[in-house]
């Protein structure tokens, strides 16, 4: 492989204990309540999956995005263990990286910045482009076109089956990275460390 397209949530860093403490505590503000388990689930399936069960407005939304950038809120944002070393070692074989991901512009930088990570990456694809939502592959054809890739010698790689088929739609590999042991996939590859995609 010489591109890899990289979701950020769940795969680079490990952002959901995060996120779904911003989260409860948004919804403590409107006097609600909701179950750290149960939506921490519903976000690593999408961020709509868990507003939608929870009934959550565009106001309720706003409020729980302006939580997240939070930077110091804790448990804080963290890269995986490995995500540096692998993004290094892809990159001094001559790879190049790029970042699809539906979190916004500013904090999907902020993260990449603060972990001297953002050195590694060509280019970029995230929710302020305002692209459909994966599984729709507009984003990743955007980025090759972009940048002139070739799609037969790239990868999406993702925690969700909605990151692999994004992958998969516009026309390149796709890889998931998960625990479980025999995941119902279409994905080509499947890694449980993200170090793994170095084989790949």
């Amino acid at each position: 492989m010489k591109n890899y397209f990289w979701d950020f949530d769940g795969m680079l860093f490990d952002s959901y204990p995060h996120i779904t403490t911003a989260f409860l505590r948004m919804m403590e503000d409107y006097g609600k309540q909701a179950d750290y388990h149960e939506a921490k689930a519903l976000f690593e399936i999408s961020f709509g999956e868990a507003y939608n069960h929870y009934g959550a407005t565009e106001e309720m939304r706003a409020e729980h995005h302006r939580y997240d950038r939070m930077y110091d809120l804790e448990p804080e944002v963290i890269p995986f263990e490995n995500t540096y070393k692998t993004l290094e070692i892809l990159f001094n074989r001559g790879a190049r990286h790029y970042l699809y991901t539906h979190r916004g512009h500013e904090t999907s930088q902020y993260y990449l910045k603060k972990y001297d990570m953002l050195k590694f990456f060509s280019g970029f694809a995230d929710s302020d482009m305002k692209f459909p939502l994966k599984p729709a592959p507009d984003a990743l054809n955007y980025l090759c076109e972009e940048y002139g890739i070739d799609k037969s010698e790239s990868v999406m790689i993702g925690d969700r089956e909605i990151d692999v088929a994004a992958g998969k739609n516009a026309g390149m590999y796709g890889c998931l990275y998960t625990k479980e042991k025999s995941p119902v996939t279409v994905a080509d590859f499947v890694v449980c460390d993200i170090i793994g995609v170095t084989e790949i």
